[in-house]
């Protein structure tokens, strides 16, 4: 799981979670978007290996950011969800 924030100058962070790559694909589409950016066929690989380097830094490093116009994405790994079992038993 990774714990993310999208900060804008003069607003709050919009705090949000992740756990796979394509979900933190789409928070940075999201973001690029907002930017007024338009992504292009051409666009996608280079944001992919962008977007998954960042996540891999995040995991080495344990903080990983992205800056996209006037928009920054940060990234920290979070703690593993606990399992859940129907009941509380194992």
């Amino acid at each position: 799981m990774y714990r993310i924030a999208i900060v804008r100058k003069g607003q709050p962070a919009d705090r949000r979670t992740c756990t796979t790559l394509g979900e933190l694909r789409d928070i940075v589409w999201e973001v690029v978007r907002a930017e007024g950016s338009v992504i292009t066929d051409a666009d996608h690989g280079p944001l992919m290996e962008l977007t998954a380097n960042a996540r891999n830094m995040a995991d080495n490093e344990g903080f990983a950011a992205l800056e996209f116009g006037g928009a920054a994405i940060t990234i920290r790994p979070g703690p593993a969800p606990t399992p859940t079992f129907p009941g509380g038993g194992f």
